[in-house]
């Protein structure tokens, strides 16, 4: 009698919903490499859509348009930084935050771009296509265990990171009092030993340090992360594509200004 009334039940289940798993807690899904690729494409998608908007309005000529492409750069660049400095205390996983990060650095980048093509006809695209190949190719090396993540590589990388980020920081204070501590120079002018060193070194850690962003992302999905941390990996990629291209945009105007 029992067994029949097991059966009974079983029957219902298979005929009404998984009523057994109805009493079970929710299991969180797992990221995959293939959830942070979908990511990372969507954040550079926004981010490139933005840079579109101004860098239309600033390459226009119409004074009125270059006002508003500098008013959504100003903007940008603030929705920016907060994200950064947000990002340093906690790892990103909110899909709103990572857009708004993409798409403020995007706006930035398409008006400072037009700037730059104006200058030196041909650079935005040099630029855009080296930071591909640059994020391929440390791709590459990383698949093949050419360059692996080790402790010691770590400790550098962020050390590094953190000794960039001061420089930054310090930099931008520093312009803001109208003081110009000489680190990088300006788009057509003759950058000095310091500057080339300081321009070639921030590239130089962009490009390895996706080496981290990689391995991170790879142990997260062998190890059952949470799915919401794709996001987190998205936005690292993201990140250090959008300051690669910066930085190969800055070394490219130097060597177009020699």
């Amino acid at each position: 009698m029992a067994k029949a009334q097991y059966n009974e039940q079983q029957h219902m289940g298979a005929a009404y919903g998984p009523y057994g798993q109805m009493t079970q807690a929710p299991q969180a899904q797992a990221m995959t490499i293939d959830d942070v690729i979908v990511r990372t494409v969507a954040l550079v998608g926004a981010t490139f859509v933005a840079a579109l908007l101004t860098y239309g309005m600033v390459g226009s000529g119409d004074a009125s348009s270059a006002g508003t492409a500098g008013m959504l750069m100003a903007l940008g660049g603030l929705v920016s930084i907060v994200v950064i400095i947000f990002s340093i205390f906690k790892p990103v996983t909110n899909p709103f935050v990572a857009f708004a990060y993409g798409i403020g650095q995007g706006l930035v980048l398409g008006g400072f771009s037009a700037v730059m093509e104006a200058q030196f006809p041909g650079i935005v695209v040099n630029a855009l296509v080296a930071t591909i190949l640059v994020f391929f190719g440390m791709l590459a090396l990383y698949k093949f265990r050419i360059l692996k993540n080790s402790p010691v590589f770590t400790k550098v990388i962020v050390g590094a990171g953190f000794g960039i980020a001061g420089l930054l920081l310090v930099n931008v204070v520093a312009s803001l009092f109208g003081v110009n501590l000489g680190l990088f120079a300006a788009p057509g002018g003759d950058p000095t030993t310091l500057q080339w060193i300081i321009a070639i070194a921030l590239t130089l850690w962009a490009a390895f340090s996706f080496i981290l962003d990689f391995d991170m992302i790879e142990w997260s999905a062998q190890n059952g992360a949470p799915k919401k941390y794709a996001w987190a990996g998205a936005f690292g990629l993201t990140a250090g594509l959008i300051f690669l291209y910066w930085n190969l945009l800055r070394l490219l105007s130097y060597f177009q200004g020699e």
